[in-house]
């Protein structure tokens, strides 16, 4: 059994739906003893990430930015070499829809929601996700029912976002960016995708702030981000500005210079991090990194959906407490709860981390 499963959309979005990977192959060999290899068709900037993913044997990698022919000679490619019998969209593109439409794949599964899904899907399955009934991934593994594979909640780490990581490569990493092993690792990431309600980056430098308070020259602290982040940058910049020898204690790393795999294997050696309902969030998830993740209370944005996946005494999760009636987006100064985020606490996110980090 062969399986391509297109994802190429955020890099969240593609570790969410890993599950679904890993639930195929085990629930089919167990059922049939029949092997199944698994590929995903992916953006460019989830690449790296998704080749380490548990549960993925190969990894095709797609670009909605080229030109019409080139995508379409590249599918062509794609599916002369794989051959897949099995095909699933998740989310992203749909010309690989399209495609497997025309090259008869007979099983082509995945979420039918806009009009060319009911078209080019014979086994795709109706969600409202706008519900949130359950977690990301759990509506992705519920796309496997057409073939009889069910999932059931009690099982639901069994088959978690896990990245394969080489421990000595992330030792090299770490020793590479000047950060002594001796000391605790700290990242901090306040930047996001998406239209997601954000902490704000003032209340990341006060947390940073009482955390150097505490552990001093004994930690490193470091703030991750990419260029796109630079809005999320200001207000932590500015409070740093205005405490010079914090200001010289942290770190600011651009994921950008040296990529994603890289910034995961640092990530890896981390003992704390910290930031909102992001992919990075995602990946010291799925790396079992101590974190504090930072949600909105609306309900297609809330921690329900998309919270980290695996939830541990690792994990902490911090909500505003609020009443929130909004399903989508904010309704901004009409709502008596209006900039909710300010009401998750700097002393609240501290007391999380320190909870994490001593106990």
């Amino acid at each position: 059994m062969k399986v391509l499963i297109n994802r190429t959309d955020a890099i969240g979005d593609c570790l969410l739906s890993t599950p679904l990977a890993r639930l195929l192959k085990s629930k089919v060999k167990e059922d049939t003893e029949k092997e199944v290899h698994i590929a995903f068709l992916v953006s460019p900037r989830s690449g790296d990430l998704i080749k380490l993913c548990e549960g993925v044997d190969q990894v095709f990698i797609y670009d909605p930015k080229w030109n019409f022919l080139k995508r379409w000679r590249f599918l062509s490619t794609v599916f002369k070499e794989f051959k897949p019998n099995h095909y699933f969209h998740l989310g992203g593109a749909f010309l690989p829809s399209f495609y497997a439409f025309l090259k008869r794949t007979p099983f082509r599964g995945g979420l039918r929601s806009k009009f060319f899904s009911f078209l080019f899907l014979n086994k795709g399955v109706r969600q409202s996700r706008s519900a949130v009934v359950m977690h990301e991934s759990e509506y992705n593994m519920a796309l496997a029912r057409p073939l009889n594979v069910n999932y059931s909640s009690h099982q639901k780490d069994s088959y978690r976002p896990l990245l394969r990581i080489d421990e000595e490569k992330a030792r090299e990493v770490r020793e590479s960016c000047g950060l002594n092993s001796q000391k605790k690792l700290f990242i901090f990431h306040p930047g996001m995708s998406g239209h997601t309600l954000n902490w704000s980056s003032r209340n990341y430098g006060r947390l940073i702030d009482r955390l150097y308070e505490k552990y001093g020259d004994h930690a490193h602290y470091v703030v991750s981000y990419t260029p796109s982040d630079g809005p999320y940058l200001e207000g932590l910049k500015d409070y740093l500005g205005q405490r010079p020898p914090l200001k010289e204690k942290v770190v600011f790393f651009d994921g950008s210079v040296e990529g994603l795999l890289h910034y995961t294997h640092l990530l890896k050696n981390c003992d704390l991090f910290v930031g909102p309902s992001t992919g990075t969030t995602h990946m010291a998830n799925a790396l079992d990194v101590p974190q504090v993740a930072l949600y909105s209370p609306i309900k297609v944005q809330s921690s329900l959906r998309w919270g980290p996946y695996h939830q541990s005494e690792k994990v902490k999760v911090l909500v505003p407490d609020v009443v929130c009636g909004e399903v989508k987006q904010c309704a901004g100064a009409s709502c008596p709860y209006y900039e909710c985020m300010a009401k998750i606490e700097v002393a609240q996110a501290f007391d999380a981390c320190i909870s994490i980090l001593e106990n």
